[in-house]
């Protein structure tokens, strides 16, 4: 039996249809289309002094459309779409109010746009401490009654996703008034403020953000292209684009297919018969998800602005992003290469260093690491600046209610940067490290004045030597340097600052302003034949594991593969070697009694292999530099998960402490081989996991990982972390 069409939908196509008809019905009567400028052409609007300003919008095709405004008068022809554009010469900042008409010559068809101001604007997005409103902000109920402007005015776009570019959005500008600016962005309004009162020119709050957002949705399609860490988001959304290849062929398929629903289905309904549901779209050609999908908030929220002159941007983002370390610099030159692109200039971009937050029992060191990856933006991404406010931060609340602080500086950043004035912008910056005899010292720029906030001696800094291990280091300023020692290091290399998700740092410059959280220095080298517990052991198995292996259909490729001269052996050792991009090598060195007696059963435990090993082990002997792993030797206390099939939780042998309803050191196979895949080598005591190799056996990106994740699995599983690695080196050795 034939399926029937839901009322919704039926009622959906009569819309459709209805519309279709009016549209025939005004082309074929020649009704003039009505002339329309985008909603953020509005009484109150301020337009951006000193650069072209595009005025653009619809009509009748052909119209000659004639844009008037502080003594010009521009025209242009509609297309034949009904689009045109007319751009302004640069004007001069203006507080006078005046109007700016737009006329069409079908009709003489006429928009007035009252109250209008020349000055700089400035657009403002990101997350929830964007869109933290002035109402909820520490000063709120002085500020508030005091914000009475004729000179700043206020836009805000409302949330809203869309799978295609809108260039409707149902918004105006509005005077600042303790009224309007209630609601409105504090941090938007804080600067806009102190950019109003020491440019003296009217200024424009142009005001898009959305709470819990990523940076993904808000980035354009074409901003993703030509940045490898991103090919993969760039080849979904590319995918959807009505230009590509894959819409053009699979969107020609449907509309076959519609073409012979609907004759199919007039007939049927002719006939008193049932009318089919219509085919189903196919995957992938319109954007799927919800508002946290890449692009759709860009679509929603920006798109209708561009390209509206901006002087530059202000972002407050990166908490739904914060996990993600140095993919983050990515995701930022991705966002900035779309804006830029669109916008046509390289307009100044500055943005909030995220708050310290407690993050529940996340590592410390996730969030530091992401405070690294947003110093690296002013680094690697022209015109671009960061604000700290560690100093200025609630650790138990992700939205610190003190808003004038990240706004105010955010405003230090233009008024230094963009607009020239001869003023401290920054907090210290790390500049370079020395190593003196027993000591480190750290060099800052923008540090005159080097100080620290509360009297005391500078805090949060730890040092560490060629072990890796870092200790908190004695600070003392001198000049524009510190200068860092330590009883428990006696020949410090490299140091680490702020380095913990609660890092409230007391160092700032004589403007006040605190310093960001950086890591420093180099470690030697450390070889496995440099550890002393390694003695004796002689090399396997050496391989440089892909991001995916895929080891079901095809071996692993050993660089080293001396199986067949093995020999005998009582004792097996793992040395895993991981290395982040900039970040230093990490290690571990991991020994046990043999589990077999069969040299080709101790490396990657693949199908072929025959190797299938859940046990407990003797004399575990572990040695690393990664932080937090427990060095241990001769144990009794590990266990071992190798298998190169499929594996759930569930505790199946027992292991003390393991949690049979997660993924960590004990879990159980199944009898699906070849499956996902598992090389895990366990502290159980210790309840840890030493190192996990996983997902290896089928197509996809490999988990990977030196001592317990973090995350939901502590045994790495699911994870797929292995391009985050520029070294993954194997060595499996015997003696």
């Amino acid at each position: 039996m034939k399926k029937t069409i839901p009322l919704t939908r039926f009622i959906a196509m009569t819309r459709f249809a209805s519309a279709a008809a009016l549209a025939w019905l005004a082309t074929s009567t020649g009704l003039s289309a009505a002339l329309a400028l985008p909603a953020i052409f509005s009484d109150h609007m301020v337009l951006q002094r000193e650069q072209a300003v595009p005025v653009w919008g619809t009509a009748d095709a052909g119209a000659t459309l004639t844009v008037e405004f502080d003594g010009q008068s521009k025209t242009a022809t509609a297309d034949s779409a009904g689009k045109w554009r007319i751009d302004l010469d640069p004007l001069q900042a203006s507080a006078t109010p005046r109007e700016l008409l737009v006329t069409s010559s079908v009709g003489q068809q006429t928009v007035a746009l009252r109250d209008v101001l020349v000055g700089e604007v400035w657009l403002c997005s990101g997350q929830s401490n964007m869109q933290w409103a002035m109402h909820q902000s520490s000063k709120a109920n002085t500020d508030i009654a005091n914000a009475e402007s004729a000179t700043i005015r206020l836009y805000d776009t409302p949330r809203v996703a869309s799978a295609y570019p809108l260039d409707t959005i149902n918004a105006s500008w509005t005077a600042c008034t303790p009224e309007t600016v209630r609601g409105f962005s504090a941090v938007a309004y804080y600067f806009g403020k102190k950019l109003n009162h020491d440019l003296n020119v009217p200024v424009g709050l142009l005001h898009s953000s959305w709470g819990g957002t990523r940076i993904e949705p808000w980035t354009p399609p074409c901003g993703f292209e030509g940045i490898d860490a991103v090919a993969d988001i760039h080849a979904m959304v590319q995918k959807t684009l009505p230009g590509s290849p894959h819409y053009k062929q699979a969107m020609s398929a449907y509309l076959k297919q519609i073409k012979q629903w609907t004759a199919e289905s007039s007939e049927a309904f002719d006939a008193g018969g049932y009318v089919s549901a219509p085919p189903t779209l196919p995957e992938g050609v319109l954007l799927g998800g919800n508002h946290q999908t890449a692009t759709k908030i860009y679509n929603g929220m920006i798109h209708a602005h561009v390209p509206f002159a901006i002087k530059g941007a202000i972002w407050y983002q990166g908490e739904s992003n914060h996990q993600e370390g140095a993919l983050y610099t990515d995701k930022t030159r991705a966002l900035l290469n779309g804006w830029r692109s669109l916008w046509g200039y390289e307009f100044p971009f500055y943005f909030v260093q995220i708050a310290p937050f407690q993050y529940g029992n996340e590592a410390p060191e996730i969030l530091a690491e992401f405070w690294e990856a947003q110093s690296a933006i002013v680094e690697q991404i022209p015109n671009t600046g960061m604000v700290v406010i560690s100093d200025v931060t609630a650790l138990q609340n992700i939205h610190p209610s003190n808003k004038e602080a990240p706004g105010t500086r955010l405003a230090l950043l233009a008024l230094d940067n963009t607009y020239g004035k001869d003023l401290v912008s920054t907090g210290p910056v790390f500049n370079k490290i020395e190593q003196l005899d027993g000591a480190l010292k750290v060099t800052f720029d923008a540090a005159e004045g080097l100080s620290t906030r509360d009297g005391k001696a500078p805090d949060w800094f730890e040092i560490a030597g060629k072990d890796g291990v870092f200790k908190k280091a004695q600070a003392v300023i001198e000049g524009q340097s510190v200068v860092l020692t330590s009883a428990e290091v006696p020949a410090p290399l490299v140091v680490r600052f702020a380095w913990h998700k609660l890092a409230t740092p007391n160092l700032v410059n004589g403007a006040g302003l605190p310093t960001s959280a950086f890591r420093a220095g180099k470690l030697p080298e450390v070889s496995v034949t440099d550890l002393p517990e390694a003695a004796g052991f002689r090399t396997v198995y050496q391989i440089e594991l892909p991001v995916d292996a895929n080891y079901a259909n095809a071996a692993p490729s050993y660089a080293v593969d001396k199986r067949t001269a093995a020999g005998a052996f009582s004792q097996v050792a793992y040395y895993l070697e991981l290395q982040k991009p900039g970040q230093a090598r990490q290690y571990v060195f991991v020994s046990m009694d043999a589990f077999t007696d069969d040299a080709s059963k101790v490396g990657i435990p693949t199908l072929k292999s025959g190797a299938k090993f859940m046990q407990q082990v003797s004399n575990l002997t572990v040695r690393s530099n990664v932080e937090g792993l427990t060095d241990c030797s001769n144990s009794d206390g590990g266990n071992i998960e190798f298998w190169p099939g499929n594996y759930a939780a569930g505790n199946a042998q027992q292991i003390p402490g393991a949690n049979p309803a997660k993924y960590d050191f004990g879990d159980v196979g199944s009898n699906q081989i070849p499956g996902y895949g598992s090389m895990q080598i366990h502290h159980w005591k210790a309840q840890q996991t030493v190192f996990a190799i996983n997902h290896w056996g089928t197509p996809g990106a490999v988990d990977i990982g030196i001592g317990s994740s973090t995350g939901k699995a502590a045994d790495w599983t699911f994870t797929g972390n292995a391009k985050d690695y520029t070294l993954r080196r194997l060595t499996v050795m015997v003696k």
